[in-house]
């Protein structure tokens, strides 16, 4: 697999069997969005995913808090139409429900709506008693149950409602790998949806926090550092801010990440045109080299697999550009929080000076983790006793988990994790082999050892 991991989602484009099948030869990783479907679906796409190859991350997606229309007909507006926004559970078509105080609290004249993934936009003109007056300022259509959001505010709704709470619960019950926690604003929504997961034991979980809102930007720093992996979440970034600052937005939390020692993935219209037809945009290949340059630890592909109309070509041609551009990266090493850290920088460098290939075992993850963190230029191969511990792992930048049996101690780990590559022609006769784990046994043992194959 590539330095640079790649996850798709899984939608009807993609959930029959055969197709299935094909995806998973490509990816590391697959995404299941908890804000469509129920759980019998969800379930027959986990099942279908560890079938067909065992060792790839699922990542839950929760559908967040937010503010949604009611039941209703669909209202087509072209720009200039005035609508009528009321708090009700449902309309008779004259005018959209909005089921949820909130939206009410928080708007205010000027302030302007924006739907259908940035498509449809709205200026609010009046704000009366019992309804709110707004006039489309472009072409669209407003339908039932579709998320409402008022550029450059979050809505002040717990980070858990009870809808999120039972994916949590189906996450678990499944053993998914990792849950992306939607609108996150600051370091309390992560440690209530972590705390949510300790209860129903779900403690091996984790989480992603995805930075797609202005208390997110905000509040950067502290999100990042409190969360396990981060996503920049571009689709609705660009429904909050404008388009221009997008790619300033995405530089700075890539770089706050690198920062705080977090792997990080971009999702959203990285490969968009590809819903429709069978090659990318040069815009879009460019905008994926960005990513990659930057130091990316994963793309994250949504519509082109879950909708679109070549969900294999997608993924191919993302690992193939990523490929193309993966070693090119350049990230700042200077970091060192602590001696794992330092431990780790000191292999890469050493390994990266000698041409040799770092070998490790692992049975926690930190140690690789900070190895990922450092970039190494060699292959790097970590051998993995628990398949939970492997499957997480898999999407960490520049690092192979290889599973091996039960071991006594590490020493072994890295023997059996070393015979497994031989075997599997991997490491070759001839090649340099830095083997290390991050356990410090004594002052002078360090876990270290150079062979020649």
């Amino acid at each position: 697999m590539g330095k640079v991991k790649i996850i798709a989602t899984i939608g009807p484009a993609t959930e029959k069997p055969e197709v299935l099948r094909e995806l998973v030869r490509y990816v590391d990783g697959v995404r299941i969005n908890f804000s469509h479907g129920n759980a019998n679906e969800w379930r027959t796409r986990v099942f279908n995913v560890r079938e067909f190859r065992g060792d790839v991350a699922i990542l839950g997606d929760l559908r967040g808090p937010g503010v949604r229309t009611g039941v209703m007909k669909p209202i087509y507006l072209n720009a200039g139409d005035t609508v009528e926004f009321r708090f009700a559970n449902q309309s008779d078509g004259n005018y959209v429900p909005i089921p949820n105080q909130s939206f009410f609290r928080v708007i205010t004249i000027d302030d302007i709506i924006v739907m259908n993934d940035g498509r449809l936009r709205l200026r609010v003109d009046k704000i009366l008693s019992d309804r709110v007056v707004l006039t489309a300022l472009t072409t669209g259509s407003i339908n039932q149950e579709k998320a409402v959001v008022i550029k450059g505010k979050d809505y002040p709704i717990p980070i858990l409602d009870d809808y999120d709470r039972e994916a949590l619960r189906f996450a678990v019950e499944v053993g998914m790998d990792y849950v992306g926690i939607s609108h996150v604003r600051s370091s309390d929504d992560i440690e209530e949806v972590r705390t949510e997961l300790r209860r129903l034991g779900g403690d091996w979980i984790r989480l992603v926090a995805k930075i797609e809102g202005p208390d997110a930007v905000k509040n950067i720093d502290d999100v990042v550092c409190a969360s396990d992996y981060v996503m920049v979440a571009r689709g609705d970034l660009g429904m909050h801010f404008d388009l221009e600052e997008i790619p300033r937005i995405q530089s700075s939390i890539i770089r706050g990440a690198h920062k705080c020692g977090k792997p990080m993935m971009v999702a959203t219209q990285l490969l968009e045109s590809m819903i429709e037809q069978p090659v990318p945009t040069r815009a879009e290949v460019v905008d994926i080299t960005n990513a990659v340059m930057e130091g990316v630890d994963s793309l994250l592909l949504t519509g082109e697999t879950a909708v679109g109309k070549y969900p294999i070509e997608a993924v191919q041609w993302l690992k193939r550009v990523a490929g193309e551009y993966e070693d090119e990266v350049h990230v700042e090493r200077g970091v060192l929080a602590n001696i794992t850290d330092r431990l780790a920088l000191g292999i890469i460098q050493l390994a990266e000076d000698i041409g040799a290939k770092i070998v490790i075992y692992s049975r926690g993850g930190r140690f690789v983790e900070a190895i990922s963190r450092y970039r190494p230029k060699v292959p790097t191969y970590v051998g993995i006793s628990d398949e939970r511990l492997l499957r997480r792992l898999r999407l960490y930048w520049g690092v192979e988990p290889i599973l091996i049996g039960d071991v006594r101690d590490y020493e072994e780990g890295e023997r059996e994790t070393l015979n497994k590559l031989i075997k599997d022609g991997l490491i070759i006769k001839g090649d340099l082999v830095l083997l290390a784990h991050g356990v410090i046994d004594t002052y002078n043992d360090y876990g270290i050892r150079i062979i020649r194959v």
